[in-house]
């Protein structure tokens, strides 16, 4: 082993390194943007906070939402994103833009080793699956997020597929640039670094092994996604860049071909860490649309701002499930066709290229929000006794006409007793005469005899 270390020289150091220790990134509060911004007429916040996973360390995250003034219902669709292996929950902050327009809040922290948060090295999906478990045990716990979807890439991707497949509840995963086996990924990383015979890169590749065990404490044999992809059932969109030379596309295509759940692939321009093209980030918008059912907010009978939202199953493409349904009034305003995804999607990247991108909210701008929520209860009180009008209407009238069919069928009913009862006065009639025709025939053969 000290041999193999010693024709590695100080590459060896680097190739381990880059598994479980690769650079850190560094950043300032700041540079997660202002902490109050607006998108589209609309204002959003960001808060700041730790949680503590199972191991006891703590993970530094961000949560954006909507005002409170500004929230449309009590619990919101929610896509966690999940960083890759030397980046950090600052990575979100391209993605924020796409979905916050579209309802979907958007949570994101960084892993443990990573950022800020606490630990000293990563393990590529291993322990993060239970940073994203702390997480999602949080968001449950808030009662502010009803369906919730997984947003990852590279060392995220894998999280989200070794995590998906333990909790099914998860509604939709976006997989960025994931790999199908970490033994394949350092093979093949070995083989470009070093140009050695194979039984001595078999060599290094135990030796690197055997170092990130007492570093990191697991196994590298354990890390194989593809394992997982058989037994995870959450649709998943997949993407993986055309000059991606750390992750090799045959990663992408082998995780694709096992991948149990319903399932769609994108190659887009660009490599490894590049930025993705808003064409990919749009679709990725549209697939968290549809599977979070952004459409279909199931909150029933939630406190909010001191009145009851009752929103009930709204189904836009069944007509016959749209009875009695208490909404918001602002629901028109939602979305509701991919067409007009696409249109508002392409509306905020018109409104990104002239540079209105986040603004920050002073104290002037919080002043002059249009939005009075003593009018927004009064609406929902008057909406909420019309329906309630309109319910008494509907019970008294299925009341009168449930009166109404009970007298009918009882008009019916005795007219059917008097029918068989005239049949049966009839039938007696018509057997007296033939009697009394028998009797009288009879008579006459006696008299005919003496």
């Amino acid at each position: 082993m000290s041999l193999l270390k010693s024709l590695f020289g100080g590459s060896y150091e680097d190739l381990w390194k880059a598994v479980i220790r690769p650079n850190r990134d560094e950043y300032k509060e700041e540079d997660l943007g202002p902490d109050k911004f607006q998108i589209n007429h609309k204002y959003f916040k960001r808060t700041d906070f730790s949680i503590t996973n199972k191991r006891n360390l703590k993970l530094m995250c961000s949560f954006w939402e909507p005002f409170d003034e500004e929230r449309e219902y009590v619990r919101l669709p929610c896509v966690v994103y999940l960083h890759g292996n030397s980046s950090s929950r600052c990575e979100a902050l391209a993605e924020i833009k796409h979905l916050l327009p579209l309802n979907i809040t958007v949570f994101a922290f960084d892993f443990s080793g990573c950022g800020q948060s606490q630990g000293d090295y990563i393990s590529l999906g291993w322990y993060e699956r239970e940073d994203v478990e702390a997480v999602i045990q949080y968001l449950r716990k808030t009662n502010k997020v009803s369906t919730i979807g997984l947003w990852g890439r590279s060392m995220g991707a894998v999280t989200a597929i070794m995590y998906g497949d333990r909790d099914p509840s998860i509604a939709g995963m976006v997989l960025d640039s994931a790999f199908a086996s970490l033994k394949e990924l350092i093979e093949e990383l070995v083989k470009e670094r070093v140009s050695l015979p194979n039984f001595i890169l078999n060599q290094a590749t135990k030796l690197v092994k055997s170092t990130i065990m007492k570093k990191a404490k697991f196994n590298l044999d354990d890390i194989e996604p593809k394992e997982y992809a058989v037994k995870c059932f959450i649709p998943a969109l997949f993407c993986h860049a055309k000059n991606d030379t750390f992750v090799n596309e045959h990663h992408c295509k082998d995780l694709y071909d096992v991948y149990a759940g319903e399932k769609n692939v994108m190659y887009v321009e660009g490599n490894h860490n590049s930025s993705r093209p808003s064409y990919f980030k749009d679709s990725a918008s549209i697939f968290f649309f549809n599977t979070l059912q952004v459409e279909r907010i199931k909150e029933i009978s939630d406190d909010y701002n001191g009145y009851k939202h009752v929103i009930v199953n709204q189904d836009i493409n069944d007509n016959k499930n749209n009875e009695q349904n208490i909404i918001n009034n602002d629901i028109n305003n939602q979305v509701n066709s991919s067409s007009n995804i696409k249109n508002k999607l392409a509306i905020f990247d018109i409104n990104k290229n002239n540079n209105i991108q986040l603004k920050p909210i002073n104290k002037n701008n919080l002043k002059n929000i249009n939005y009075s929520i003593e009018e927004q209860n009064k609406n929902i009180k008057n909406n909420k006794i019309k329906v309630i009008n309109e319910q008494t209407k509907n019970k008294k009238e299925e009341q009168n006409d449930t009166k109404k069919n009970g007298q009918r069928k009882k008009s019916k009913k005795k007219l059917g007793e008097r029918e068989n009862n005239s049949n049966k006065i009839n039938i007696v009639n018509l057997e007296f005469k033939i009697n009394n025709n028998q009797g009288k025939d009879n008579t006459k053969v006696n008299k005919k005899k003496k």
